[in-house]
């Protein structure tokens, strides 16, 4: 895979853009605790947001998604400084032409520098090569940052996509041409 340099403002020397490996499993689910708790913050029904934390965010099914790779799911990638990994992006086709980012999380150290950009870049140029024209993404209705990130994107607001079981879990769901 190639190198990506971070820009000037950072500290360290380079970040590499690459599909996880098995090796990658207990990073990755770190950073997606970390990251999914940081997102649901505004949840008051901690139970179920740890409910979903497992279901999701378990090291069994994240080597399952490593290993296993189509269309539908392109695989976890991961951005990784000196071997840590400090980012996460997963996605996929869900329809003809039509791609979504289905999970991003940066460690809380690295957040706003260019890290996630640099992942959903990635995965854009992934799907693109596919030869998807339309990029989705959803995320909590509640989780602020992540709307002001997808629209800094060029992403704008599709629908709600409504929880029936509880309405704090509603979600944002975005679109743009890609």
């Amino acid at each position: 895979m190639r190198s990506i340099k971070v820009g000037e403002t950072s500290d360290y020397e380079e970040v590499r853009i690459e599909l996880a490996t098995a090796k990658d499993v207990d990073e990755i689910v770190a950073i997606c605790i970390q990251g999914y708790a940081c997102t649901a913050k505004a949840v008051s029904d901690k139970q179920q947001v740890q409910e979903k934390v497992e279901e999701y965010y378990n090291p069994k099914r994240i080597l399952n998604e490593i290993e296993e790779v189509s269309a539908k799911w392109s695989g976890w990638i991961v951005a990784r400084l000196d071997k840590k990994v400090i980012g996460v992006i997963g996605g996929g086709i869900v329809d003809s032409k039509v791609g979504k980012v289905f999970v991003l999380y940066v460690d809380v150290n690295y957040l706003r520098k260019d890290i996630g950009t640099r992942l959903v870049n990635h995965l854009t140029q992934m799907q693109q090569l596919l030869g998807n024209s339309t990029q989705l993404v959803s995320f909590l209705k509640s989780d602020k940052e992540s709307s002001q990130f997808y629209e800094a994107l060029g992403f704008h607001y599709l629908q709600d996509i409504e929880d029936t079981k509880n309405v704090e879990f509603t979600s944002i769901e975005m679109i743009r041409d890609i």
